[in-house]
């Protein structure tokens, strides 16, 4: 796995040893930079779920303002803390939350904190949390206006087309995974 593009680019980083993390392939986080690839530079960037980190990584690399990692588990907090130091970011606007995604991202919201992009990507081996992840999504004023929120799922999961004002406007399938593309309605859709 490798940093694909900006600063850190090139860079080979690490996924957690013997955790349950299905790391986003190269070929995944390219194209969905690709898709955002004018809205990363000067974002405000949440990768909820982070794993190794590589997907805020990526944005960091690629001038992303701000980014903010929520990882749980203490061994994939440790490499994504090992990833940055890799890729030269450590002193960039970053913050790891290791917190349960259920408690951070209230208290985010709690914070007036609001993201461009938010990336989720929970364990497959979870089924039970892609629906209530999005619904509190949903309840909470994290998204800016014109922001997206992508999840992704395992390639037969159907996601609903509506969360509350979030609305499914695209998807896209990689191999076995499959990302759902969410924004606000617009006040023409109602």
């Amino acid at each position: 796995m490798r940093i694909i593009s900006g600063s850190a680019r090139g860079t080979s980083i690490q996924a957690p040893e013997g955790y349950d993390t299905r790391p986003v392939t190269d070929k995944i986080r390219q194209s969905l930079f690709n898709i955002w690839q004018w809205k990363i530079p000067g974002s405000d960037f949440l990768d909820v779920f982070s794993g190794s980190g590589s997907m805020g990584i990526e944005a960091l690399s690629r001038n992303a303002h701000r980014v903010v990692m929520i990882e749980k588990a203490p061994k994939a907090v440790k490499v994504i803390q090992e990833n940055i130091k890799k890729c030269h970011l450590e002193h960039s606007n970053h913050e790891i939350l290791a917190q349960d995604a259920f408690v951070a991202l209230p208290k985010l919201a709690q914070n007036k904190e609001t993201f461009d992009l938010i990336y989720l990507d929970p364990p497959y081996t979870v089924d039970s949390i892609f629906i209530p992840i999005m619904e509190l999504l949903s309840s909470l004023p994290l998204l800016k206006e014109e922001g997206e929120i992508v999840i992704r799922t395992r390639k037969e999961k159907e996601m609903p087309e509506r969360f509350g004002n979030l609305v499914k406007y695209r998807e896209k399938v990689y191999g076995i995974s499959k990302a759902h593309f969410y924004r606000k309605e617009e006040e023409s859709d109602v």
